[in-house]
């Protein structure tokens, strides 16, 4: 999903060095009875009034009460563009980093809906996703607050204390646990890049549930959904798909595994190259 460079407002561990004051937002405000965009830097916001200044300080800023607001529209911040191109090059630690900061930097603003920073960590959350790294999204989660976004990305918020919760699956309460979020997301209706995330965690489930065929079929559910969408998702079911063949493999000689396997493999090593090793067989 590639966000845009601007977003309007209407009026109804893996962190850089992170400075402890915030930045002020890059942005045009509107104020309903005025023609023209003013442009300057919203400094902060609350649930009443939006806080905008013409200096890049944010120096005396003046507070807007968001029944004035005809319109807000964000500029994209400093290391977005860099962000996203390794977020979308699949160099998700870099981009990861990069998020974080700009969720550091723009937090004031988080009362805002769909403002850069909020953005910023929902992306920094799907780079440690895809890179597997569930301990530090599981600690940076809380950071994440449906009040900065749109109603569109709320299942997201809620597919992430999922993803959370496959940092700690040592125990059967935990699998459960996790077996009943996924129950839950069943219940949410999801765009089918969510739904894959969804089929994605039960498979881990029934994994750890010692259910390996219906883990390897939620697995193809995930490429089969989201292959277009996120490529680093795609990638993680694939590879883990691979692995639970060559494991029940040692034990079952089943010919139709063998060549869904096979299949598979040959679709990995077109799309993304070299196999896992602990799916070489």
């Amino acid at each position: 999903m590639k966000l845009r460079s601007l977003l309007v407002f209407g009026a109804s561990g893996l962190a850089l060095c992170v400075s402890l004051v915030a930045k002020p937002a890059p942005a045009e405000i509107v104020i309903k009875g005025q023609n023209v965009a003013e442009t300057g830097f919203v400094t902060k916001a609350d649930s009443a009034k939006i806080y905008f200044s013409a200096s890049p300080t944010g120096k005396n800023a003046r507070a807007y009460p968001r029944r004035l607001v005809e319109r807000l529209t964000f500029k994209a911040p400093d290391g977005w563009a860099e962000a996203e191109e390794g977020r979308l090059g699949g160099k998700y630690s870099v981009a990861a980093k990069a998020y974080g900061k700009i969720a550091a930097d723009y937090r004031e603003v988080e009362a805002i809906e769909d403002n850069y920073g909020s953005l910023a960590r929902l992306q920094q959350l799907a780079c440690l996703r895809n890179l597997g790294n569930y301990t530090e999204l599981a600690k940076k989660r809380p950071l994440l607050k449906k009040i900065g976004l749109s109603k569109k990305y709320h299942n997201q918020v809620e597919l992430f204390v999922g993803w959370g919760a496959l940092s700690k699956l040592n125990t059967p309460a935990e699998v459960d646990q996790l077996e009943r979020l996924v129950s839950d997301f069943r219940e949410m209706e999801m765009v089918p890049e969510q739904l894959a995330q969804a089929f994605y965690l039960s498979g881990v489930a029934q994994e750890k549930k010692g259910n390996p065929g219906k883990a390897l079929t939620d697995y193809h559910r995930v490429f089969t959904l989201d292959f277009g969408t996120d490529r680093g998702l795609s990638k993680m079911a694939m590879e883990t798909a691979l692995k639970l063949y060559a494991a029940e493999q040692k034990i079952h000689k089943d010919r139709q595994r063998l060549e869904e396997a096979h299949g598979l493999a040959a679709v990995f090593v077109k799309v993304f190259g070299k196999v896992p090793s602990e799916a070489e067989r």
